[in-house]
């Protein structure tokens, strides 16, 4: 064919004209001016970035005929023949349809022979992780020591599938993905050598569709050239080539963002009766809500080449009063329901739910709004009184006071617990003519105990009440520890000392002698007794019925017969069988 692809027109000749792969040239062209080339290179990367176009240089470059340089005159025997593919000395073999141990036998037997007229005899290996392992074995010792004119040069996609013993002989060098703005920046030059006009937004809306690889953009941009005379532009482009508009992703995002689902309806279906497919449609929305959240997380994304300028501040604009939770959420779901979308049989109903399940999320309060909120209301609770007139203020309700029956007749009355918001009232004294008490010094009887040990005293009530009322007291306040004591006693009193009969397993005891619990217990006695008590827990243990031992049944007794007896009772006489 006459016609030339763009991708084969303008194929870099020098390592000066590779884009954006300076890590690499650099390296190689440092490595050929001080004599430091290796036998065996790899270059692995993505697709259309340049792999076999640096193996078609580093080839050049060796064989040249003022070489080794690092800049092929592209003008001698050798350099002509490499550029047009029909190189003597230079082969280049496909990895995937040569990669047979045979192949690799006859390629070792054909290494032994000098070049035609080159100083090197090169193989380049494209795709070589698609050799079997018993070719790479066979390649082994050959890659390792080499015949001083040969060269190794391999290309792959897919390192990983290469064995370590096959990497670990040779020198590897990674290629990454080309920026949007290298990319745009090429196709302009190549649009003006061409002398075709496409505006800036349609050669980012072909750099964008590439993902990164030159080939790519180079056979998209071919295909749009074909469509029209010398000028295109971004509707054109993406009628042609069947890309999402920008402008719907704004408009789907900022009809999200506003909970607005009617809109996103229509415009999922404006696309998909355009033509688009829906699965694509879904990927370029999630990874649009992706850089609306990276612009809100303070990502530089222009910097990084990710987004043109213009785009990344209309998202800015976009996203200026959303908070990123918000934005976290969407990109959730849409990540969650992605396989849903990709494998359904209704892919546009799938995403149509995608989207419903958006718009019925709540946007949530910044983080420092509800920490305000909260504590303007605790501010404002611990400014109010107990109890209030007003209606429009908050009071907090006192317990209302509880009275327990004592065996023994004795009242134990509970005061009303105290607010957490009020200070406790102090317990006015009772009046009596006889002994006058001042109310401005208060006594030590109407000094203020604990609420649940002002009850009744127990110096005149025997062992069993005073433990019941205890273990009220208990029971209220600590209702944990009462429900280990449940099935304990007091058993004695004797001075200043209590002594607790525990019954129950060790796990109870353990529990009971945590020095917390005895000290809990402590307090509540010596209020109880209103002098300082010590108490003494005794471990009970439980003893197991003992199980009476069965009469045994004598041998060769039918079982009817010893169900008989065990109802009607009686004695076997005599056994005949």
């Amino acid at each position: 064919m006459a016609y030339l692809v763009l991708a084969r027109k303008y194929r870099p000749q020098t390592f000066a004209d590779v884009i954006e792969q300076k890590q690499t040239t650099q390296t190689l062209t440092n490595a050929i001016t001080t004599g430091r080339v290796a036998h065996a290179l790899l270059f692995s990367g993505p697709r259309g970035t340049g792999k076999t176009t640096i193996a078609r240089i580093m080839a050049k470059a060796m064989n040249c005929e003022q070489g080794p340089t690092p800049t092929p005159c592209n003008q001698c025997r050798s350099c002509l023949e490499i550029t047009s593919g029909n190189a003597a000395d230079v082969y280049e073999i496909d990895g995937a349809s040569n990669n047979s141990v045979d192949q690799i036998r006859e390629l070792r037997s054909n290494i032994k022979f000098m070049p035609a007229h080159s100083p090197y005899k090169i193989y380049i290996i494209d795709e070589v992780h698609m050799l079997t392992a018993s070719a790479f074995n066979a390649l082994l010792k050959t890659l390792e020591e080499p015949p001083p004119h040969v060269m190794f040069e391999f290309a792959t996609t897919e390192p990983h599938k290469i064995p370590i013993t096959i990497l670990s002989r040779c020198q590897r060098y990674d290629l990454s993905y080309v920026p949007l703005a290298a990319i745009v920046d090429h196709l302009a030059r190549l649009c003006t050598e061409e002398g075709f006009q496409i505006d800036n937004r349609g050669l980012e809306l072909i750099a964008r569709e590439a993902g990164g690889s030159i080939r790519d953009a180079l056979s998209l941009l071919d295909q749009v050239m074909s469509c029209t005379d010398r000028q295109l532009t971004h509707d054109q482009i993406v009628d042609m080539l069947g890309i999402t508009n920008r402008e719907n992703l704004f408009a789907v995002s900022e009809a999200a963002l506003s909970g607005d689902l009617s809109r996103i309806l229509d415009l999922i279906d404006q696309m998909y009766r355009s033509g688009l497919d829906i699965k694509k449609i879904y990927a370029d929305i999630m990874s649009h809500f992706r850089d609306l959240l990276l612009v809100r997380l303070g990502t530089d994304m222009e910097s990084s080449s990710a987004l043109p300028a213009h785009e990344v501040d209309r998202i800015r604009t976009q996203i200026a009063d959303r908070p990123e939770f918000h934005l976290h959420q969407i990109l959730t779901i849409l990540l969650n329901e992605e396989k849903t979308v990709r494998y359904s049989s209704q892919p546009k109903i799938a995403m149509e739910m995608a989207f419903i399940r958006i718009c019925q999320l709540q946007p949530p309060l910044p983080v420092d709004t509800l920490i305000e909120k909260i504590e303007a209301l605790k501010d404002r609770l611990l400014t109010l009184p107990a109890h209030s007139d007003d209606p429009g203020e908050i009071s907090v309700p006192l317990q209302a006071a509880k009275t327990c029956d004592v065996p023994g007749g004795t009242a134990l009355k509970e005061t009303p617990q105290a607010s957490a918001f009020s200070p406790p009232a102090a317990v006015p004294a009772e009046k009596n003519p006889e002994n006058p008490v001042d109310s401005s010094s208060p006594s030590p009887a109407t000094e203020i105990r604990p609420a649940k040990a002002r009850v009744a005293s127990g110096r005149n009530m025997n062992p069993a009440e005073a433990w019941q009322a205890i273990l009220a007291i208990i029971d209220d306040e600590h209702p944990l520890l009462a429900s280990n004591l449940k099935n304990s006693t007091l058993s004695a009193v004797h001075g200043n000392k209590l002594e607790i009969d525990i019954s129950g397993s060790k796990m109870v005891m353990n529990i009971l002698t945590a020095e917390e619990n005895i000290s809990t217990l402590k307090k509540i006695c010596s209020a109880f007794y209103e002098k300082e008590m010590a108490v003494r827990l005794n471990h009970k243990v439980r003893t197991k019925a003992v199980r009476q031992p069965q009469p045994k049944k004598p041998a060769g007794i039918h079982p009817l017969v010893m169900d008989a007896l065990d109802i009607f009772g009686g004695d076997i006489l005599t056994n005949k069988t």
